[in-house]
């Protein structure tokens, strides 16, 4: 017992000696503290060791209910009083031993007590901490303010921005970007940090929207053997078979990782009205990355806030991590009535033949076309048309076109090979296309032109189920590029169409691309608001690539 003793005194001289001051400062009116006291006081003055009744009436202080800090402290001092004369003459009468072991282990006790005590105290701050009440003024007024770190710290605790707090900050971005021009100064990370909340608001905020998803099984082309690799080539050389291409159930997504599920997704309000106003953005209508020298800052910033939601809806709807989505091409289109389509890309013409995304390019996984005007108020005509086959089926095999789609809203024609003119049918055998061809059932000779139908709508028709959406001001229809969206645009009639086509890639980005950028990869905060400061500015020199290259990077970001 004498070792275990010595060991614990030497333990306890350096522990109290430490904690002396800290009891001193440490005022706690505590109950249990005191019952503590009184149980150790009573104990101690109990002993019948007549020659230290003076230390034991000392102890005899603590039977009080009296909870000062410096009585805690004496309780320490009589420890160490007896741990000394132990120290020093070596032995401890029995009765100074119990008193000091019953005081030592109420001392441990009461420090434990502090620990808890401060725990308490540090976990209460932080839950308070946690806790802060914000409101929406205060991310309003901090929205207004740029202040970013309580922007950032009200949305962490749960707040969200609505629409026209969003709006609020983009438009801060905006005027914050075209101050660090005027100044000739950097932009502040603060900025680029903003439109970041402004890219995660937006696709909250689309989340609770009205969507239509139409699942669709995956599909590419059947190029096995030698008959399928001639097919494929003379896809190659034939747009107009393209319908006729035998496909095979798959996802091919080359050198990508896509999800292996495919869909259409409708959206009837992907962008707001305000945020495709071709009078607040007027460069909206004609936008691509290769000349952004003229272009404001606000409609550059604007183009690349709608492709990042529609960055971010892809990687959402197919649960596809966010940076593996990157927008390999996006630009806007301008259709218009009476014109033929020169060059590609965002050419003007009235129409667009059916095609396969993937097919155009094989880095294309991913696509949507977001538009900028209404068909019935800006345009007639130019449905968007999904073209699908017409199911094989002994009930079907004389219904060689179905037009309209029930899901969609569509209306459905069927028609039979039967119904077609003999005299067109002799025609056709000869190789001679006729340039009209009419339909019997219930046509009479003497009806409007309207009641005939070209050969080449009838040969587009034929076998397929065709599905049209109709374009609005803000909609927008998002698809895997695979061959089980084949695709195309009507004829325009009149007036003029805007869109915004632009597809992703889940191909990585090679060290190469980076390689062709002016001055690399950006690798810190400062380093991406310098290139989003560039690409709005266009102060740097770079070519068109590297543009487009650099807007993938930012996005990662």
């Amino acid at each position: 017992m004498q070792v275990a003793l010595l060991q614990l005194s030497l333990f306890l001289l350096q522990l109290l000696s430490c904690c002396v001051n800290q009891l001193s400062a440490f005022v706690v009116n505590s109950r249990t503290f005191t019952a503590g006291v009184v149980t150790s006081a009573k104990s101690l003055v109990g002993t019948t060791d007549q020659t230290h009744v003076g230390k034991t009436n000392k102890f005899a202080l603590f039977s009080q209910t009296s909870t000062r800090a410096e009585e805690k402290v004496q309780v320490a001092n009589v420890v160490l009083e007896g741990l000394e004369k132990r120290l020093k003459k070596g032995s401890l009468t029995g009765a100074e031993a119990t008193a000091v072991i019953e005081a030592s282990s109420f001392l441990l006790d009461y420090i434990d007590e502090l620990e808890n005590v401060a725990q308490d105290h540090h976990d209460g701050v932080v839950q308070v901490q946690e806790e802060l009440i914000y409101d929406e003024h205060q991310l309003r007024t901090a929205v207004a303010e740029m202040d970013v770190d309580a922007v950032s710290q009200m949305l962490k605790a749960g707040l969200t921005m609505d629409a026209a707090t969003t709006n609020t900050a983009f438009w801060n971005v905006v005027d914050a970007v075209d101050h660090a021009e005027a100044e000739d100064r950097p932009l502040p990370t603060t900025v680029t940090q903003m439109l970041h909340h402004v890219f995660e608001a937006d696709m909250q905020q689309l989340l609770l929207r009205e969507k239509e998803t139409f699942n669709v099984t995956c599909m590419q082309p059947d190029d096995t053997g030698i008959e399928g690799a001639a097919r494929k080539m003379n896809y190659i050389f034939d747009d107009g078979d393209h319908k006729n291409l035998p496909l095979t159930e798959g996802r091919r997504c080359e050198d990508g990782s896509c999800c292996d599920k495919c869909s259409r997704n409708i959206f009837r309000t992907f962008a707001s009205d305000a945020e495709c106003d071709l009078q607040t953005f007027p460069e909206l209508s004609s936008f691509t990355f290769n000349n952004l020298e003229t272009v404001s800052a606000g409609t550059i910033l604007q183009f690349v806030r709608l492709i990042e939601r529609v960055r971010r809806t892809v990687a959402h709807e197919y649960g596809l991590p966010l940076k593996t989505i990157l927008p390999l091409q996006a630009y806007s289109r301008k259709y218009v009535a009476g014109t033929t389509q020169k060059g590609g890309g965002g050419g003007e013409g009235d129409f667009v033949t059916l095609h396969t995304d993937e097919a155009t390019h094989s880095g294309y996984h991913y696509s949507c076309v977001l538009y900028l005007s209404t068909q019935g108020k800006d345009f007639e005509g130019g449905d968007f048309v999904f073209n699908d086959p017409a199911p094989k089926s002994e009930d079907d095999h004389n219904n060689s076109n179905k037009k309209g789609n029930s899901n969609y809203g569509g209306d459905e024609e069927e028609f039979n090979d039967d119904e077609i003119d003999e005299d067109i049918l002799e025609l056709l055998k000869r190789g001679e296309l006729p340039d009209k061809i009419v339909f019997n059932v219930g046509v009479d000779e003497n009806d409007d032109e309207e009641s005939y139908d070209s050969l080449e709508d009838e040969i587009r028709r034929a076998g397929r189920v065709l599905t049209p959406f109709h374009p609005s001001r803000g909609s927008a229809v998002i698809f895997s590029s695979g061959w089980e969206n084949m695709h195309e645009v009507e004829k325009i009639t009149s007036g003029v169409r805007y869109a915004v086509p632009c597809f992703f890639t889940t191909c990585p980005v090679p060290d190469a691309a980076y390689e062709q950028m002016h001055v690399g990869k950006p690798k810190t905060d400062e380093d991406i608001a310098d290139d989003w400061l560039h690409l709005l500015l266009a102060h740097r020199k770079e070519e068109p690539m590297e543009s487009v290259g650099r807007v993938k990077e930012l996005l990662m970001k």
